[in-house]
């Protein structure tokens, strides 16, 4: 049995990866591509990049694992049984269920994975972003460089001259705010960015105003002019977790959030019997039913568990049950007394 157990582990291992590492690297590009768009907004270097795709990387791996290792399942076993390998290991007296318990034990060890994952890295990571794109925001106002085009402050776009960067001093600025029935136009020739009781603001010198409204143009001139970022920052508080779940018991949201990552941590265990049900059988009188049966316990799974995660925990916990009970049937009736 051990060296099955190793042919067995190595022909699992090759599907696994296959199916893994494509959709690593397709999420991977998705996740950069979503980072990408916060530079629009605010600077952010390479390794702060790499940093929130770190803080992104649990989730990933979370939805991706469960999904993969059934699919790896159904299809090591479609390639056992089309090659007739399924029907020696049973001839030397290895039925499918002693091959259900060989592989009660990576399914364990992933469930665990699965809800370290779910329960403790992503709420510390989803915080970590929530904090460093909070951070992020604050300072991006103070990021303004000379002589680039499409930088923000508050609802006004921002174009200067050149940049002091010792005094902080700004030089021939220009900002226009495009309103539904206004176009505004503040023009200085010297400003600094200032902070008034945690409120942050720009004051201009020396510059003109004009207000664009129905074909009338207003012009005023002034000395000193102080606008500021009217942009609403939701202060960012860090919760351990145990007072991060503590919490669900009076948020719907974060309760809904901890029944879809127990359920989905469970997914390897309630789709194990239908990975045999669909994986094993004889290539000569059945029809290979593997892929359908992929797409459709997933699809049933994963939304039935979102849809009724909202209204109670114990009917989720009741589907989950009662859809490994069906898996289990199926398997006794489609493999387990047929070999």
């Amino acid at each position: 049995m051990h060296k099955t157990s190793e042919y067995l582990f190595r022909s699992f291992s090759g599907i696994f990866f296959s199916i893994f590492l494509p959709i690593i690297v397709i999420g991977s590009l998705i996740l950069f591509v979503r980072i990408a768009k916060l530079t629009e907004v605010t600077q952010m270097s390479a390794a702060e990049m790499l940093l929130m795709y770190g803080y992104s990387l649990p989730t990933i791996l979370f939805y991706t694992l469960p999904v993969t290792f059934f699919a790896a399942l159904v299809l090591t076993l479609n390639k056992l049984s089309n090659d007739f390998e399924s029907v020696v290991l049973f001839s030397f007296g290895i039925s499918p269920a002693r091959l259900i318990n060989f592989c009660y034990p990576f399914v364990l060890l992933l469930i665990a994975l699965l809800m370290l994952l779910s329960l403790g890295l992503i709420p510390i990571t989803k915080q970590l972003t929530k904090s460093f794109i909070a951070y992020k925001s604050m300072h991006a106002v103070l990021n303004i460089e000379a002589s680039q085009f499409g930088q923000k402050f508050g609802d006004w776009l921002v174009f200067l001259e050149s940049k002091d960067k010792e005094s902080n001093t700004l030089h021939n600025i220009v900002l226009y705010n495009a309103k539904p029935k206004e176009e505004q136009i503040l023009i200085a020739k010297m400003g600094r960015f200032i902070n008034e009781n945690g409120v942050l603001g720009l004051m201009l010198s020396n510059g003109q105003a004009y207000s664009i409204k129905n074909d009338t143009v207003n012009q005023i001139d002034y000395k000193v002019m102080k606008i500021y970022d009217t942009t609403q920052y939701k202060p960012f508080t860090y919760q351990n977790l145990k007072d991060y779940w503590a919490s669900a018991l009076g948020d719907k949201k974060r309760l809904k959030d901890m029944v879809i990552f127990i359920a989905i941590s469970l997914f390897p265990l309630a789709t194990l019997y239908y990975a045999f049900a669909y994986g094993i059988l004889h290539p000569r009188y059945q029809k290979n039913y593997g892929y359908v049966a992929i797409l459709l316990a997933t699809a049933i799974y994963y939304a039935t568990v979102s849809a009724i995660a909202k209204t109670s925990a114990a009917l989720s916990a009741l589907f989950v049950a009662i859809f490994m009970i069906v898996g289990i049937v199926l398997f006794y009736r489609r493999v387990q007394r047929r070999f």
